[in-house]
């Protein structure tokens, strides 16, 4: 299958969604598909009747950003959902990040985590795709994989520091907001790094995209928090979340970023002030 086939059948599959194809939603997806919103499994009905819901309320899927691997059957984008009817004061538009996976030209797995952030009645007007620019070095995909397993790893062994720095580009574009790379080191320092203390990143679907300068993952972070907010069974408890991020690059560094997480990402709470 060319690698153009994967985004024309998940691009396909959304429009059977927006028209209330059922049949032919049902007949792009695998019997056994394995699908999950945010840190909640769905079982096959689970997933349709979530789609039935949406496309019921009026409200239109599209998405953009593809990241397609041809080698590996595997997609990522941004899911734009347009609401019919945005209550006031919240958005019409807002935006998750999906990976889905492919067998034999249909969908097998469908991992979906919303933005919080394009929910947020603060967030404005809906940040546009990125326009990548021209780059002049191109990356391989072994290279696109590499570095971004060395920048994202550089949290669980505390070298973030001095990691992004030289391996993003001067300024980026994250989650539709432009940042000199100084800012973004400081900013993921004070916000990122407290709330995932005690969790380590591990990689569980990726698709890079060697032609776009691409890559997309789904991401697991386990451990025993230090955060309040993310202690399910209580202090001492392992736990497991996700985020899913989209990433690109210009002349081999990162130039812009997408990311959702599918937990809490509120600051711990000060000494005392206890969990949610």
């Amino acid at each position: 299958m060319a690698a153009q086939g994967l985004d024309t059948i998940l691009q396909a599959f959304l429009d059977a969604v927006n028209d209330k194809k059922w049949d032919e939603v049902n007949n792009y997806l695998r019997p056994s598909v394995a699908a999950a919103y945010d840190e909640t499994p769905e079982t096959r009905d689970d997933f349709v009747k979530r789609l039935t819901a949406t496309a019921d309320r009026g409200d239109r899927l599209s998405a953009d950003s593809w990241t397609i691997d041809e080698a590996a059957q595997t997609v990522g984008a941004r899911l734009v959902t347009s609401i019919k009817d945005a209550a006031e004061g919240t958005s019409a538009q807002v935006w998750d990040l999906v990976i889905v996976s492919f067998e034999d030209g249909k969908i097998a797995r469908f991992y979906q985590v919303a933005s919080k952030m394009s929910r947020d009645p603060r967030a404005g007007p809906p940040a546009p795709e990125v326009t990548p620019k021209p780059s002049g070095t191109l990356l391989s995909a072994g290279e696109i994989d590499a570095r971004y397993r060395e920048y994202i790893f550089s949290y669980n062994e505390g070298a973030m520091h001095t990691v992004l720095p030289r391996l993003w580009s001067n300024a980026v574009s994250f989650n539709g907001k432009y940042l000199p790379v100084n800012v973004a080191v400081v900013l993921l320092g004070k916000i990122l790094l407290p709330v995932i203390a005690g969790l380590k990143y591990q990689i569980e679907e990726v698709a890079v995209d060697e032609g776009r300068q691409q890559i997309a993952v789904r991401l697991s972070l386990e451990g025993v928090p230090e955060n309040d907010f993310l202690q399910k069974g209580g202090p001492g408890e392992k736990v497991k979340v996700y985020e899913h991020a989209l990433y690109g690059y210009e002349d081999g560094k990162i130039s812009w970023g997408w990311a959702a997480q599918a937990f809490h990402t509120l600051p711990p709470p000060a000494p005392g002030a206890g969990g949610p």
